[in-house]
């Protein structure tokens, strides 16, 4: 069960989870998109935790389900839930226009990652090497480039738009 506070001036949610193994308040941030077709959202007490929804109340249920399978999958391996962290997952360079959930997920698996839940909306990966280390994402066909941002790192990522970009073939 969780107790949900929403200030709609700032877009911050705060879920309080009814957890055994860790009661505390789970810290959500919600961001607007830069194009302005969808919202994105993080768990700050939970690192690499993203969703992306076309609307600000979408992203809190996405976290609520998200949220939900961390927990599932902690105490499955009896271990405490994590505190946070602010630094990229995967220090690889990455170049791209449009990714999906199922491009970043292969991705994800040459780099030791291995999926270990997938439902309808979303990806649990967990890392074979470092197995307190998950990634969850949106089960999406492009996933926003802020949420790409923060797995490879901002100094790691070309973001390519096509819509800006002009040739003149007139020479």
């Amino acid at each position: 069960m969780f107790f949900l506070a929403i200030d709609k001036n700032l877009l911050k949610v705060y879920i309080k989870p009814q957890l055994q193994l860790s009661p505390k308040t789970m810290k959500i941030i919600v961001k607007k998109e830069f194009d302005g077709r969808s919202y994105i959202g993080s768990c700050e007490n939970l690192p690499s935790c993203y969703v992306q929804s076309e609307s600000s109340e979408g992203v809190v249920i996405e976290l609520r389900k998200a949220i939900e399978l961390y927990r599932k999958s902690y105490t499955k391996r009896n271990q405490a839930l994590p505190t946070s962290y602010d630094f990229p997952i995967i220090d690889r360079k990455i170049r791209f226009n449009r990714i999906s959930s199922n491009q970043l997920a292969k991705i994800l698996i040459k780099n030791n990652y291995h999926l270990e839940t997938q439902d309808s909306d979303s990806l649990l990966f967990i890392n074979s090497n470092f197995p307190f280390n998950r990634i969850h994402i949106p089960n999406i066909s492009e996933l926003s480039p802020k949420i790409i941002s923060k797995i490879f790192g901002k100094e790691n990522i070309i973001f390519i738009n096509k819509n800006q970009l002009k040739i003149n073939s007139s020479a």
